[in-house]
């Protein structure tokens, strides 16, 4: 590249991950366009410290929850664990072996059919927040799966208007779609960026630009499709 590309990031990600791109002419600035916080009320803790002495299986797919509830226990839980892959996995395995984690898919969809697959279990603990997607409760109930869905933390939209053009757009969550769009537009030339298929198709509602999806669900992986984007392509 022979001058500088000019990227938005909608949450925060690791000084690596910018470095990397600063080293191939990709300049990222970040701004949070969500705000999330663990529910620390007395019921909610009590629950998550119960669950710690039992042997269930709970699921994850945020790494939000990920923090939210390991931050409550002073000991590794006897559970077993079905995640979503990347960031979540990465969270859960800072807490507990791999081991613990039976199985883990790139989105909600593909972990609701693997857990579909065990046929001898039919009950779950599900750690999410207060805007957690339909996708994983609603194929697991059409099964009759039973899912206790406890709410460990919550997310709250901080949207804030851009007033400079972005080659690129970053995004990593149907709820930081929904916050950016509430009070921007964008170029037409504007070229975004997805973690996953699930905020392609929050990005989707909005816009008919061009989307790049991550192959893997991963901040690290959805910088490395900056890097291989051509900007100056005519």
């Amino acid at each position: 590249m022979n001058k500088f590309v000019k990227i938005l990031s909608t949450k925060t990600i690791p000084a690596d991950l910018l470095q990397q791109a600063k080293s191939a002419n990709i300049i990222i600035d970040t701004i949070s366009f969500i705000e999330t916080k663990p529910i620390a009320d007395f019921s909610t803790i009590a629950k998550i410290k119960q669950f710690s002495g039992e042997k269930i299986i709970a699921i994850f797919t945020s790494v939000n929850s990920v923090d939210a509830v390991f931050s409550q226990l002073n000991t590794k839980p006897d559970w077993k664990i079905f995640c979503t892959s990347g960031a979540t996995k990465n969270a859960l395995l800072n807490y507990v072996s791999e081991g613990i984690i039976v199985g883990a898919e790139h989105n909600a969809s593909g972990l609701a059919d693997k857990i579909l697959l065990d046929k001898e279990i039919n009950s779950y603990i599900f750690f999410c927040g207060n805007q957690r997607l339909n996708t994983l409760p609603d194929k697991l109930l059409k099964h009759n799966i039973h899912l206790e869905e406890v709410i460990v933390y919550e997310t709250i939209s901080s949207p804030e208007t851009i007033n400079e053009f972005y080659n690129g757009i970053l995004f990593f969550s149907p709820s930081a779609v929904e916050s950016f769009f509430s009070v921007n537009k964008i170029d037409t030339q504007t070229v975004l960026f997805s973690v996953g298929k699930t905020t392609t198709k929050a990005i989707r509602r909005f816009t008919n630009n061009t989307i790049i999806t991550a192959v893997f669900p991963s901040a690290e992986s959805v910088v490395k499709e900056t890097r291989a984007f051509d900007f100056h392509s005519d």
